[in-house]
This record gives C-alpha cells, structure tokens and sequence, in this order.
C-alpha cells in the first residue's frame, strides 16, 4: 500500500514537474532569506563594531591632538606648523603667540608673517622667508637665524629650525625657534664697538666712527635715531654731524646749536654739562619755538648726553631720540655712558693727533719766529719788521688780530707799539695807535701782579675792552701781560690778541705764551738798546742823566737773569744760588736757571769777550737765544750749544764771543750732563774728598766758528756734594795791593767751606770781597752754586 502510495506519489510528482520546481523555489527562497537573514544580522553587527572603532579612534586622535598642541605649547620654544604645499600656518603654541603679540594663528599668520610690510626693512623679507621653506626637501631639516617684527613692529631674532612632520593628518613642516635677541643685539653691539675702536686706531674720519657709536646706540635703545654734535670751541656753538637720513634731515633744519641754557636740550647739555632727558618734547620750555623741527621729524622724547674729555672739558653732547615718550632705566644709562666714553676717546684720539701735526709744524714756525724777533733791529724799522711778524702769526694761526702794547719808561700809561688786523688797513689803526690806557684799568682782581699767571680774556663788560678791542665787532680779547721781574712796577706791557670768531683754541694759547716771553726779551732788549742809545746821545751834556739811563739800562740788563743778579732757589733737596755784579754799568757775564717739564734744570755761567755795551747786547742776545733753545731742545745740551753757537755767528762782525759753562741736572736722581765751551773749570767740593776743579773736555767759545760740535760729559751730584761755577772776573781778581785772587786763593775756599752752615755762595762772595778790598772791579765777577742736601756717600 505504501509502495503503491509512494510510487503513486513519485509518478504523480513526475508528472508535474512545475509543482516540483515550484517546491524547489520555495525550498531555495526559505533556505536564501534564511541566510540573508543572517548576513544581515551579522553585517549589522559587524557594522556596529566598526563604527563603535571609528568612533574610539577618533576620540583617541582628538586627545592624541590635543596632546600634541598641549605638548607643543609647553615647549618654551617657539613652535609654528605650516602646511607643507602651501605655507599656510596650522598651528603656533602660545609662545609663539605671546611673542608676536596675536591671539590666535590666523592672526599671527594674516598680520605678522604672511604679510610683506610688517617685516623689518633689513635683512630678510616674506619672499626669503618663502624661498627658505620651499628649499627643504622631502627629508632632512635646515636652520637659519631670522628677524621677524615683534609688538609694535620691534624686530626679534631667532635661531629657527625647520623640518618635515605629519600635523593632524596633514602633510606638514614644523619651525621650532629659540629667541636670541638679546643674545644678537649684544653680538652685533660688540661688532660695532670693536668697528669704533678699530676705526679710532686707525684714524678714521669722526663721521664715519660716528656713525658706527649712532647705529650702536639705536641697537640697544629700540626706536631710537641718534646724533652727536661736536663742540667748535672758536665760535662756541655745537655742530651737528653724521651720515644717516635723520642725522642730515636734522642738520638741514638746525645745522648749529648755541651753547646755551635753554637752545634746545642739546645746548643745555651743553652749557650744563648735566644730562638732560625731554620725556615730552612739546611740554619741554627748551624747545620752545622748535615744534616744526619735532613735527617734521618725529620727535617725542629726547635724551641728551655729554661729551667730555679726560679734564672734565666739554667735546660735544650725544642725543637720541625717540618717536614715543620715554624714560631711560638704569641699564640704559650705563649703556649709554659706554657710548659717550668712546665717542670721547674718538674726539681726544683725533686731537691728540691734530695737535701732533701742528706741534710740529709750530715748533718749526714758533723757532724762527723766535730768530727773527730776537735779530730785531731797535731801529727806524723795528715797528714795521714787527708789524710784519704780527701778520705771519695772524696767517699761521688764523687769528684775527694781534696787538702789542707797552709801557713807556716816562709815562704811566700804556701805548699801542705795534697792531695789525686780518681784515683792516694799517691806516685805520691810526686812531687807535695816538690813544693811552691808564695803567689802573689793569689792576684786575684776577690778575696778580706778584704771580707768573695773568693770562685772561677782557670781555665787553670790562672797562678796558674799549680800548684794546680791534673793529667793530665786541670779540673777547685775550690778553697777556708781559712783566719786567724784579720791577716794582711788573708790566712793561702787553699783548691783545682776538680770533676770528669768538674764543681762541687752547693749543694757540699754549704757544701764544710762549711767543709772548719772545717779545717780552724782545722788548727788554729795546729797552736797553733805546736807554744805551739815549745815554750815548745825553753824554756830552748831562752826565748825571747818563748815570741814570745807565742804571736803567743795569736793571733791565739784570733783569734778564733770574733774580736781577741776586738770585736763590730751592727745590726739595736742591738749593740753587748765583750772585752777578758787573764791573761797570752793564756788563757781559751772565747766568742761567731754566727749568724744564720733564723735572731737569738747565744751569750757566756765561762770559762775553767785552765789557760795557757791547757785552751787554752781547749778554742779551745770547740770554735770549739760550733761553729759547734751552726749552725748545729740551735741554739737549750738545744740539743748544751747537745751535746758540751758529745764531751767535751771525753777522757777529765785531768777533764777539762768549766762553761758557752749561749743564744739566735731573732734580730727582742728580744725573748731570756737563758741556764747557772755553769756560773756567767748576769746583767740586765733596764732603769726603778734598776739593777739586772737574776737568771736562772743552770746546771752543761760542760766536767764533760756526758748525763747531761740542762734547758732553755725564756725572752725577752725589748727596752732600757742592759745585761752584764762577767767571774770570772771580781768579782774577786784583787787591789794592795789585796781588790777584788766583786759583789756588779759590781752591782754597772749597776747603775751607767744609762744616760751615753758611750758604756756600756767601761764604765765597764775602772772601772774595774781603781780598778785592777798596779796589776797583776790574771785571765782572759772576758766582753760581749747586748744593745737593743730604749726607755724602
């Protein structure tokens, strides 16, 4: 039965086979949504898991990034992301930020770095910058220091390093930088300071090291413009100098500056010698009537700094400016202080070789100078000779007028001798030249008669001004006086001198003084020849007047040697004393005591080959000339003697000659240089050693051949030991008795003087005169000693 069903059943399936492939589907379509089913279970799964991933990823990378921009803003470097391809800026930490000033990187990007015009003018722009970041390869880094504008467009430089990185997915290039400002500016600093003190050494022009000490200054004051003016001591105002834009714009409006309270800070500076600091120009009373020149150049605040030298006298002042109200702090003010001191030493160093140069050139000038004035004929044509030597000193020192003044013998007043004016005719100094000064108007407070020092300037508010200025102008005058030692009365006259501005440099000065003791031997010297000249003339019928213009003419003589021929002086350990008693009138003997700066002392005894008038203007000439000589050799005594020697030569037609003894002695160690030209030979007396005459090697006297060399001889005054230099007129002596001194009477002496405490000169002169007695002087008799105090060795 069921074999039947069941075939019945496969037949009757068989049979319609559409029932079966419907069955089939069906079968097919349950087992497929089945499996559907369950792929669409398990990809939703599946779905979820990944979503639940990407969801835990990008909670990780959002903490893994805001890590890395926590990370990088704790860096105390600078950090700055850019977009590999196009330099856009991802990311800056807040150093970066606080350091530009910005909020955000957008802002930093869009106001400081991709900006052109807020990069500094030098060295680099946004094109360096871009062209320095496009050169980095896909590996590898690069470094580089850059100066980018900080705050207010002040420049910052950094030390950047730059490499490739990936930044939240991006393809990117990290700058990490370090702020090296401070540590460039100082590098940069001491780059200048050492181009300054390189350039002083070296001698460059004041503009350029200038220049160099402004750029140094608006290096380490930001915002600043600087400019130094330089004092010009003539005309007493300041000159303002430099090379840079501001530095010429300000010299286009205000080319010179008086040295003024209230001219500007600068002036006040100036005249102050203080620091002055202008926080606000426009509120400042110094600048008062100055507002277009601190519009036009953008003047806020202004701090000024004086320039002085070593003495504490005023070179110039230091200015800087400011276009924002300012006050400088204490380290500020140190560093400025470094700047002046070496615009200081610029001005000095540039002086000192200046001078150098016109030392030179002035020894040279003032040496002839001093030949001509001394070969000066007391004739008809001194006052023209004269007048033209006043316009070769007017030329060489571009003064502006020079006038010499004297006192007559037989007048109370003073009398222009000789003037002459840069920019007047002879001719209209006529006026001036018939007008006398009382000799009260120069009894000043600050001139002392009794002192070596009256050198002044007699400005307009002086009573005397009118009477000595030269022009209309009213110039200070610088006067110097000129004395007559041993004088009750000690001006004999004086020298007016006027530059051709207002002040006259301190250099002129120096050797104007020296000039000035020139023409004071000068004048003494025409004294005596117009007093000789006068007694020749007087002699045939008065000759009590010629007595008397002789014993003026004895007093000038005398007071060419120091002392009026009574003369001591001591120093420390040294005593220097010498006695000169001519045998007539005047006389040819002469001595000598000169001492000279480097701490030496020139000392002689001299002897003209004459006696009476000639010998005196013998005496004179050569007086003068040592004295010149002695100063401008130094004491040389080789280079003196040869030099007085050649001058004494000249046109000596009467064959005049003078024997002499020189030496020089160093006060501080008793080192001695002898040199003896024909003269008596000095006696040693030595306090453990008998007496004795210093045989040196001699020379002929001087005025008798010319080119003549002289030898020098060195020794040394020991303590306790004494020299006598002495004149025939001494060993030649003569009693009533015709009997005379000798030599041996004058060694004699030296042993004699041994353990008395009298002066050893008046020991000498009170023997000598003891033996001459009632007789006549037959000679100039002339006594010098040198006494070294301290115990013998």
């Amino acid at each position: 039965m069921m074999s039947a069903n069941g075939g019945t059943f496969l037949e009757w399936i068989l049979s319609a086979p559409e029932i079966l492939i419907s069955a089939l589907f069906g079968v097919a379509f349950c087992l497929g949504y089945v499996g559907f089913k369950h792929v669409r279970k398990t990809a939703k799964v599946r779905e979820q898991q990944l979503t639940k991933a990407l969801e835990n990823a990008q909670r990780r990378l959002r903490s893994s990034i805001s890590d890395t921009r926590s990370l990088l803003n704790q860096e105390a470097s600078i950090i700055m992301v850019f977009d590999r391809h196009t330099l856009t800026l991802l990311f800056a930490n807040q150093q970066a930020l606080d350091l530009f000033g910005c909020e955000t990187p957008s802002q930093l990007s869009d106001q400081v770095l991709m900006r052109p015009d807020a990069w500094q003018p030098q060295p680099y722009s946004l094109l360096d910058f871009e062209h320095w970041m496009g050169q980095l390869k896909a590996s590898g880094s690069q470094r580089k220091e850059w100066l980018f504008s900080g705050i207010e467009g002040q420049g910052i430089w950094t030390d950047c390093f730059v490499g490739n990185t990936v930044f939240e997915g991006k393809a990117a290039r990290i700058l990490s930088a370090n702020n090296i400002h401070r540590y460039k500016i100082d590098r940069i600093a001491d780059t200048l300071r050492n181009r300054v003190l390189s350039g002083i050494n070296a001698g460059l022009p004041l503009e350029n090291v200038f220049d160099s000490l402004c750029k140094l200054a608006e290096i380490r004051f930001q915002d600043s413009r600087c400019l130094i003016s330089l004092l010009d001591h003539q005309r007493d105002q300041l000159v303002n100098l430099g090379s840079s834009q501001f530095a010429r714009q300000f010299r286009e409006k205000l080319p010179v500056i008086k040295v003024s309270y209230g001219a500007t800070a600068i002036g006040t500076a100036a005249y102050t010698k203080n620091r002055i600091i202008c926080e606000s120009v426009k509120d400042d009373h110094r600048w008062q009537g100055y507002s277009a020149l601190t519009d036009a150049l953008n003047i806020s605040s202004v701090w000024c700094e004086p320039v002085v030298d070593q003495s504490g006298s005023l070179l110039g002042v230091f200015s800087c400016f400011s276009a924002i109200p300012r006050k400088p702090d204490d380290e500020a003010i140190i560093e400025m202080a470094s700047i002046v001191s070496l615009a200081g030493l610029a001005v000095e160093r540039q002086d000192w070789r200046k001078n150098l140069e016109e030392a030179a050139s002035s020894e040279r000038f003032v040496r002839g100078l001093g030949v001509d004035l001394i070969n000066l004929a007391p004739g008809q044509g001194f006052k023209d000779e004269m007048r033209a030597l006043l316009h070769r000193i007017v030329a060489h020192y571009e003064l502006g007028a020079v006038g010499i003044w004297e006192k007559p013998s037989d007048a109370d007043g003073f009398i222009p001798l000789v003037l002459t004016d840069k920019n007047r005719e002879p001719d209209q100094h006529k006026t001036q030249l018939n007008a006398a000064i009382p000799s009260q108007l120069l009894d000043q407070p600050d001139i002392d008669p009794c002192s070596g020092a009256g050198e002044r300037y007699v400005t307009q508010q002086d009573a005397l001004h009118r009477h000595i200025c030269v022009g209309d102008e009213p110039k200070p005058v610088f006067l110097l006086p000129l004395r007559a030692i041993g004088k009750e009365d000690p001006y004999i006259g004086f020298i007016t001198v006027q530059s051709q501005f207002v002040y006259i440099a301190q250099e002129v000065i120096d050797h104007l003084k020296v000039i000035a003791t020139m023409v004071r031997t000068v004048l003494l010297n025409r004294r005596l020849v117009q007093s000789l000249s006068h007694a020749m003339e007087s002699e045939k019928f008065e000759r009590r007047k010629l007595e008397g213009e002789l014993s003026v003419a004895r007093s000038i003589q005398m007071a060419m040697v120091p002392g009026g021929g009574q003369f001591r002086e001591t120093y420390r350990n040294w005593t220097i004393e010498a006695w000169l008693k001519p045998a007539k009138a005047v006389g040819g003997d002469l001595y000598e005591f000169i001492r000279l700066p480097t701490g030496k002392a020139v000392i002689a005894v001299g002897d003209v080959s004459d006696k009476g008038a000639p010998a005196a203007l013998f005496m004179a000439k050569t007086v003068s000339l040592l004295n010149l000589l002695a100063r401008a050799r130094d004491g040389e005594l080789e280079t003196i003697a040869s030099e007085l020697n050649n001058e004494l030569c000249r046109a000596n037609d009467t064959c005049m000659f003078v024997t002499m003894i020189l030496c020089t002695v160093d006060l501080k160690t008793g080192h001695t240089k002898w040199l003896n030209a024909g003269h008596n030979k000095p006696l040693g007396i030595n306090g453990i050693a008998a007496p004795e005459f210093l045989t040196f090697e001699s020379g002929p006297p001087l005025g008798l051949y010319e080119d003549v060399s002289y030898p020098v001889v060195a020794s040394r005054i020991d303590p306790g030991q004494r020299i006598a230099l002495y004149s025939d007129g001494v060993t030649e002596a003569f009693n009533a008795a015709g009997e005379e001194f000798g030599d041996d009477r004058f060694l004699s002496l030296g042993y004699r003087a041994e353990g008395r405490t009298e002066p050893l000169l008046g020991f000498m002169r009170e023997q000598l005169q003891g033996f001459i007695g009632d007789a006549p002087q037959s000679d100039d008799i002339t006594m010098l000693t040198i006494h070294h105090h301290g115990q013998a060795s």
